[in-house]
């Protein structure tokens, strides 16, 4: 449970040199102590107590149609799916990219590319298709390939260390949106472990336990390299960019751990995929039966239970947004994902007053008021994200949910 969590979240450093090349090294450092107070832990803790309370396949799409009725949870299904499909897109368009690190595939570009990230597609599809305990098993070795090459540079570097450089002002102006994106794209996805639930032997116990070690290792995983590459290397901030961190590995340790970091970034876009097209298909079968998706597409397997028609038609829907830009499905995935786990929030505490004696295996050690207001720091960042998301975002925001309100009332009538 744990390998799973953390590649819902993590996968690694990649990603963190744009927050870093967004705001210095000061507020990056601060970000990553704060966010996982503020952010990853009441996210991960609102997955415990609802996956146990509700332990069906579908996670907060089943959470927020018991909460909120069946119009929101139309809604919530389909800027979930939104989401899922755009944040997904990024991990084969990864894989390319730090594949390009090596001289064997420096030419790839425009259908070269797009061939290479689909047939990476379809290799993370046929493991998801032999079921969630061969994505489980997966996961946890592709955590271990991932971790390794951070821990060689913590240790290599670690004499280096520079508390002075580590928290330096930004020394132009910073870009707001560009850092608190990458940041909670960085420490998001909790949540998306809840679409295991049925899936779990004990719910009750396995999520708060997979929670809070996953919270502890991604910090951790997060703040060691990120400091001792910092302190390496904090003359050249404005170079800060996706794949910087081979750059300083090559820079300043040598040439063998650098190629391990670019391959290890190919592995973790491997790793990610694995494990969000494992639990965006469950939300897919879910959102089906909510008719947002055709109902074939929610049917299972009699044998083992796995949604199989709806991992393929995830994948086709995938290799399609391959085709964008990284930057266009960051954008358009976070501002989705911030409406989405607005609804997750708003659904825990709902739940928490309309249905207070409902046996709960888990559940948040926080009486309701003082979960609200525990709540508020998370749903305030969620208003954030959704702020400072880009014009063609918020407009493609806007007509999709003009779309699930249409095909909402032709499902289901004016009632």
């Amino acid at each position: 449970m744990v390998g799973i969590t953390f590649f819902a979240v993590c996968g690694g450093n990649y990603g963190m040199e744009d927050a870093v090349g967004a705001a210095g090294p000061r507020l990056t450092m601060i970000g990553l102590l704060l966010l996982p107070m503020f952010w990853s832990l009441p996210i991960g803790l609102m997955t415990a107590e609802l996956s146990a309370m509700i332990p069906e396949a579908g996670g907060y799409v089943v959470w927020v149609h018991r909460a909120l009725g069946p119009f929101w949870a139309h809604q919530n299904a389909l800027w979930n799916l939104v989401a899922n499909a755009f944040d997904n897109a990024l991990y084969p368009v990864m894989f390319v990219d730090y594949l390009k690190f090596f001289q064997l595939f420096r030419r790839l570009n425009g259908l070269r590319s797009w061939l290479v990230s689909v047939g990476m597609l379809i290799c993370v599809t046929g493991l998801n298709l032999l079921g969630v305990d061969v994505v489980a098993s997966s996961s946890t070795l592709f955590a271990v390939l991932v971790i390794s090459p951070f821990a060689a540079l913590t240790i290599a570097g670690a004499p280096a260390l520079d508390m002075h450089a580590l928290f330096a002002p930004c020394e132009r102006p910073i870009e707001w949106g560009t850092f608190l994106s990458v940041l909670l794209w960085n420490t998001s996805g909790y949540d998306s472990a809840g679409a295991l639930a049925a899936e779990v032997r004990d719910p009750g116990t396995d999520f708060p336990k997979a929670m809070v070690v996953t919270i502890v290792l991604v910090t951790i995983v997060y703040l060691l390299p990120l400091a001792v590459a910092i302190s390496l290397d904090h003359e050249n901030l404005d170079d800060w960019t996706d794949g910087h961190f081979a750059q300083v590995a090559q820079a300043h340790v040598g040439e063998w751990l650098s190629a391990w970091i670019a391959l290890g970034g190919a592995i973790s876009a491997v790793g990610l995929l694995n494990t969000l097209l494992c639990t965006s298909a469950r939300v897919a079968a879910s959102s089906a039966k909510l008719y947002v998706l055709p109902p074939c597409l929610g049917e299972l397997e009699r044998r083992d239970g796995q949604p199989r028609r709806a991992t393929l038609a995830m994948s086709c829907l995938l290799a399609v947004a391959c085709l964008l830009e990284f930057s266009e499905l960051v954008s358009i995935s976070m501002l989705f994902y911030g409406a989405t786990t607005f609804l997750e929030f708003v659904a825990l505490i709902v739940l928490r007053y309309r249905e207070e004696h409902t046996y709960r295996p888990y559940r948040i050690p926080l009486g309701n008021r003082m979960l609200v207001v525990a709540s508020l720091p998370s749903l305030g960042l969620c208003v954030l994200l959704i702020a400072l998301s880009d014009y063609r975002s918020v407009i493609f925001f806007f007509f999709t949910s003009v779309f699930g309100t249409l095909t909402y009332f032709l499902a289901h009538g004016l009632e």
